[in-house]
C-alpha cells in the first residue's frame, strides 16, 4: 500500500511511518526539510531497508503552505496526517506554530489538496465527490479534543476532526492519549531534571488522571489499522495505554524505572503561568502560560472505547508502563 505520512519526522509520524515499513508498505515521508528526513530514516533498520528496496520516498512539503500540497498527495493510497509543530506544546504565533495554524488549519489545507487532486465537481456547496479509488484519510488527534475545551489545542484537533468528517472521503481519526517513548519531549524533560535536581518539579498537583500510551504501541496499531482499513471505516477510535494512573504515579513509575528516588515537587500553576509569561520572550521560547496548562492535562480512554477497539482489533494488545518505562529508562 501507497502511504502519505504527514509529519514523518515526528515523535509520532515517524514512529508510525517505522511501523508501516516494517509491515512491508511503501511510504512518502513527508516533511518541511527532506535531508532531515532522509537523516532520520537512514538512523533505523527499517528506514535503510525500504530505501534499499525503493519503497521509501521523501517529499519537501508543509501543511501551512498550501501551495506544497498537491504533489504530495498525488497517488497514494492512504494519508496519514500525524504532523505536530516544531516545539510542541508551546506555540508560537510569531512564526505561525500554534494548533490553530499546524493541527487544525493544516489538515483543512491537506484535505483541500486531496479535493484539488481527486475530487469531481459537484454543485450546491456540498461536499466534494471522489472516485472509489481516493485515497483514505487517518487523522491522529487527541483524547481531550472537544468544541468545548477551554483549551486551543482541544478545540483545534475537534475542527480539524469535523473537516475530516465532513471531507467527502472514508476516513478513520484515532484520538490518542498522552504518548511517551525514548523521543518524547514531554515526559523525558521532566523526569531528566532529576539528573540535576534533588526533586523532580512539577505543574499543579499532580492528581490529574492519565492512560499513557507507549509511543511504539502507536506505531504497532497503525500498521494493524492499514492492514484491513474496512475495519475503521468513517470511525473515530479511543486509543490509550493499560494503566489508569494519576500523573504523580507515572511520574514516580518512570523514576522507578531509572532506579532513582526524588520527591516531586508541585509548583502551583498560577506561579508556573507567571514563569511562562516571561519565559515566552527568552530565546526559544521555553515556556508559556499555556504550555502550563498543557503539560498538567489529564486525558483518559473511556470504557466504550476501549470496548470498541477490542471488538475491532482484538488482536491488539498494549503495553503496561512499567514494562514499557523499563524498555527505554531502565538501568
Amino acid at each position: 500500500m501507497r502511504i502519505l505520512v504527514s509529519g514523518a519526522t515526528g515523535f509520532m509520524g515517524g514512529t508510525i511511518a517505522r511501523h508501516l515499513l516494517e509491515a512491508g508498505h511503501d511510504v512518502r515521508a513527508m516533511s518541511r526539510s527532506t535531508g532531515n528526513a532522509m537523516r532520520s530514516f537512514a538512523g533505523h533498520q527499517p528506514g535503510r531497508q525500504a530505501l534499499a528496496e525503493g519503497r521509501l520516498t521523501f517529499i519537501e512539503a508543509d501543511v501551512t503552505r498550501p501551495s506544497t500540497l498537491n504533489a504530495a498527495v498525488e497517488n497514494v493510497e492512504v494519508v496519514v496526517q500525524a504532523v505536530q509543530f516544531a516545539g510542541a506544546p508551546i506555540e508560537d504565533p510569531a512564526r505561525n506554530l500554534t494548533y490553530a495554524a499546524v493541527d487544525r488549519d493544516g489538515t483543512r489545507n491537506l484535505l483541500a489538496a486531496l479535493v484539488q487532486v481527486y475530487g469531481m465537481p459537484v454543485a450546491g456547496g456540498m461536499p466534494a465527490r471522489f472516485p472509489n479509488d481516493a485515497p483514505r484519510v487517518v487523522y491522529m488527534s487527541g483524547i481531550t479534543a472537544s468544541p468545548d475545551s477551554p483549551y486551543s489545542w482541544d478545540r483545534a484537533k475537534w475542527e480539524a476532526e469535523e473537516a475530516v468528517r465532513a471531507s467527502g472521503l472514508i476516513w478513520t481519526i484515532v484520538r490518542g492519549c498522552w504518548a511517551y517513548g525514548p523521543q518524547d519531549v514531554a515526559l523525558n524533560r521532566i523526569i531528566h531534571y532529576s539528573d540535576w535536581l534533588p526533586f523532580v518539579p512539577i505543574f499543579g498537583d499532580g492528581n490529574e488522571t492519565l492512560t499513557p500510551l507507549f509511543v511504539e504501541d502507536v506505531g504497532r496499531f497503525y500498521a494493524l489499522l492499514l492492514a484491513d482499513l474496512e475495519k475503521s471505516r468513517d470511525t473515530l477510535l479511543g486509543l490509550g495505554g493499560p494503566d489508569l494512573v494519576t500523573l504523580n504515579e507515572f511520574l514516580r513509575l518512570a523514576l522507578d524505572a531509572m532506579g532513582r528516588r526524588r520527591p516531586i515537587l508541585h509548583i502551583p500553576k498560577p506561579l508556573g503561568k507567571v514563569q511562562g509569561a516571561l519565559l515566552q520572550h527568552f530565546p526559544g521560547r521555553p515556556l508559556s502560560p499555556a504550555a502550563v496548562d498543557f503539560v498538567s492535562q489529564g486525558g483518559v480512554v473511556s470504557p466504550a472505547q476501549r470496548q470498541l477497539l477490542e471488538e475491532r482489533f482484538p488482536e491488539f494488545q498494549v503495553t503496561p508502563a512499567r514494562h514499557a518505562l523499563s524498555s527505554y529508562l531502565g538501568t
